[in-house]
């Protein structure tokens, strides 16, 4: 997923970030097991952007251009890597009451590594924004109100 961008930013110190990203983890209260599940998610969606696939001399049919970055993303998600490029190049179709091998095209193959990386990614994100959000509940009642902002400025009814 990165590897199109630029990896490193000079005005960015990585350690630094990492360690404040690891002690806000920690402050909001996610379990060791949990903060390990997130950076590992999180490292199997960027090696998702390295995974090559070619086409099958004389066919229309994708095969993986080496395991290596399959292999890692497999250990990161807890999935046998061989399994996982086996569903990403013949995906299981239900046709009626039976199920199909469908070959896929490289387009179709990168398209389909794409999304299962965005979808990955999304779920995470998104059980980290409930998980945070009950973590800082305050049970408390709230006093909600509405600011509008115009030309004389901010007021609050």
């Amino acid at each position: 997923m990165i590897s199109q961008g630029q990896i490193t930013v000079a005005s960015i110190d990585d350690k630094e970030e990492l360690v404040a990203t690891d002690t806000a983890i920690d402050i909001l209260g996610f379990t060791n097991d949990e903060k390990m599940g997130i950076y590992k998610l999180t490292g199997a969606v960027i090696h998702h952007g390295n995974m090559k696939f070619k086409q099958k001399q004389r066919e229309e049919q994708a095969e993986p251009d080496g395991t290596e970055v399959a292999d890692k993303v497999g250990y990161l998600l807890g999935l046998n890597s061989a399994d996982m490029l086996k569903a990403m190049c013949y995906p299981r179709v239900k046709v009626g009451n039976e199920f199909v091998t469908k070959g896929q095209t490289v387009p179709q193959v990168n398209n389909s590594v794409m999304a299962l990386a965005k979808s990955i990614y999304e779920r995470m994100f998104l059980w980290m924004v409930i998980r945070i959000n009950q973590m800082l509940d305050t049970k408390q009642s709230r006093q909600f109100f509405i600011g509008v902002l115009d030309i004389a400025g901010f007021e609050i009814f």
